[in-house]
């Protein structure tokens, strides 16, 4: 496995600059991969393959909604009980527990599918952009890679572990987390 430090950029002329960066440090260009990561997704576009239109964390969110709705519904169903105790009419109290109950389970659905979501996104995404790739085993320097790469405006400055042939970091996978060493603003913009 090769040690690869690769950054991600907003443009492509900011990309090109870096890569000017990189080899202006004596960088050799086998040593140096751009390449542009699709949106989450939409990685299956690509020959890569991925995710199959997989948004990420979506696999918490169904258990969470089905958590939520019990739990809203089991509320609702309490409030139909208070009601019935408040001495309501009996038909009042049918139709009050069934509208309680249907909106706890909804909210409660609701609600769990986004604390689903949100409970997924803990871990790093990789967003989408331009990258450029260093072969850190032949190139050396990790401290002066990665200063290039951020002066040259990469955000989500990330290390990882790879195969490296031919120029090319071949075994990337765009739908693993990477291993962020520094992370950027996402809102920048290029120069």
């Amino acid at each position: 496995m090769t040690t690869i430090i690769a950054g991600r950029f907003l443009s492509s002329e900011q990309a090109d600059h870096a890569v000017e960066q990189l080899q202006s440090r004596s960088i050799a260009p086998d040593d140096i991969s751009v390449f542009y990561v699709t949106p989450a997704g939409q990685h299956d576009a690509t020959p890569i393959g991925g995710d199959e239109q997989e948004s990420p964390g979506t696999e918490h969110a169904t258990h969470g909604a089905g958590t939520g709705a019990l739990l809203g519904a089991g509320v609702g169903v309490a409030g139909a009980l208070v009601a019935a105790t408040a001495g309501l009419a009996a038909p009042m109290v049918v139709v009050a527990g069934l509208g309680a109950a249907a909106a706890g389970a909804y909210s409660g659905s609701l609600a769990g599918a986004m604390g689903g979501t949100m409970d997924a996104g803990h871990h790093a995404i990789r967003h989408a952009g331009m990258m450029v790739a260093v072969n850190i085993d032949a190139a050396g320097n990790e401290r002066e890679v990665v200063a290039a790469l951020r002066d040259a405006g990469g955000i989500d400055i990330e290390r990882g572990e790879g195969t490296w042939a031919d120029g090319e970091w071949t075994d990337f996978d765009p739908t693993h987390p990477p291993h962020l060493i520094e992370v950027g603003l996402p809102d920048r913009t290029p120069p």
